[in-house]
């Protein structure tokens, strides 16, 4: 990712001027917002980038930034600076995004699109090494023989952050559920770094900043191993974490 710059937009100003979305502070957690695109907003972007399929967007890397600049425009200008503000601020940082009548399995496509226009808004994907792609998309069954726990929907996937694994710093993280059948539950269970009860333990541990080798298993089709501890600060000096337990490697007791 390139870096996140905030954008000047008063509170007051948004609400004058909002186009196209709507944006409410969710029940779950005054940290997440909840954006939703009308209907109409959602149906013209479709349209537009019609003529554009998913192997073209995969192909051609400036695609996805006009697909953005498409979406962005019909919501009057209003979205990016929403979207980066958001992601920057300390305080939230996690947005719900969905957009109407876009909510069925045959619309797989067209998820995606939207998607890419959201996550180009923000700056450039990194490369997913599953997928050989600049997005990821694959099925989680009750069965399930992966190395991983991601497509284990019946074990606990424990306290861990995603992007751990990669040589490039990982800015945010964008995920879709495209399509469920059979399940009770499911849902994400997200935890801010500041709301964790344990982070000044563990944050004041003599392991915390200590250079540690992470391996993943071999269907993330990445050889090379990389080095980084688990803990960081942000500019303000606040704690940052990078951990999932099944990658670490100590070197000794």
């Amino acid at each position: 990712m390139n870096a996140l710059t905030a954008v000047q937009q008063p509170d007051e100003a948004l609400a004058r001027t909002i186009s196209g979305f709507s944006i409410a502070t969710s029940v779950q957690s005054p940290r997440l917002l909840e954006l939703t695109f009308s209907a109409e907003v959602t149906q013209q972007f479709l349209r537009e980038v019609e003529q554009w399929p998913i192997q073209a967007l995969e192909y051609k890397s400036f695609l996805r930034f006009r697909v953005a600049k498409i979406l962005d425009d019909l919501c009057g200008n209003q979205l990016q600076p929403l979207l980066l503000n958001t992601l920057l601020s300390r305080d939230q940082g996690a947005m719900l995004i969905s957009a109407e009548g876009v909510d069925n399995v045959t619309q797989a496509d067209e998820m995606v699109k939207i998607a890419t226009a959201v996550a180009h808004l923000i700056g450039r994907s990194n490369y997913d090494a599953m997928s050989g792609q600049y997005y990821a998309r694959f099925t989680v069954k009750n069965v399930d023989n992966s190395d991983s726990y991601l497509r284990q929907p019946h074990r606990v996937l424990e306290l861990h952050n995603d992007g751990t694994f990669v040589d490039e710093v990982t800015d945010y993280v964008l995920m879709m559920k495209i399509d469920e059948q059979n399940m009770q539950g499911g849902n994400s269970l997200l935890l801010h770094l500041d709301d964790w009860e344990a982070l000044d333990k563990f944050f004041s541990h003599p392991l915390a900043r200590r250079p540690l080798r992470w391996t993943a298993p071999p269907s993330k089709n990445v050889a090379a191993d990389v080095f980084h501890p688990v803990f960081d600060v942000d500019q303000q000096g606040r704690p940052v974490m990078r951990y999932i337990d099944q990658f670490v490697q100590p070197k000794d007791f």
